[in-house]
């Protein structure tokens, strides 16, 4: 029995088309870990950067895609989450190039 807000998969359909439709988020998502990893090896300005990218990356796919295919980046209306993104996004590039380095 599927749960409540989720339709129940048909016998036909692979288990593997629900990620499939999901590609947005699994974009940033890379992206995202992708520059977590870099900071993990000790280049927090060059992995602040593409973590930043990261959510700019699903600023511009919420603004471009329409509502049926952004999947799980939708959370309120489209202007509110672009809004949002695009400002967390620039603050954390803002906030990484003024940084200065450890010492």
């Amino acid at each position: 029995m599927a749960s409540a807000g989720t339709a129940p998969r048909s016998p036909t359909t692979p288990w593997w088309a629900a990620w499939v439709r999901e590609w947005p988020l699994a974009l940033v998502l890379l992206t995202i870990g992708a520059g977590l990893a870099v900071v993990a090896d000790n280049h927090f300005k060059r992995g602040t950067v593409l973590f930043a990218a990261g959510v700019c990356l699903a600023a511009f796919l919420r603004a471009v895609l329409p509502n049926s295919r952004t999947g799980l980046l939708a959370v309120r209306s489209r202007g509110l989450d672009v809004l949002t993104l695009t400002a967390l996004g620039s603050a954390t590039v803002l906030v990484a190039v003024l940084v200065p380095p450890p010492t």
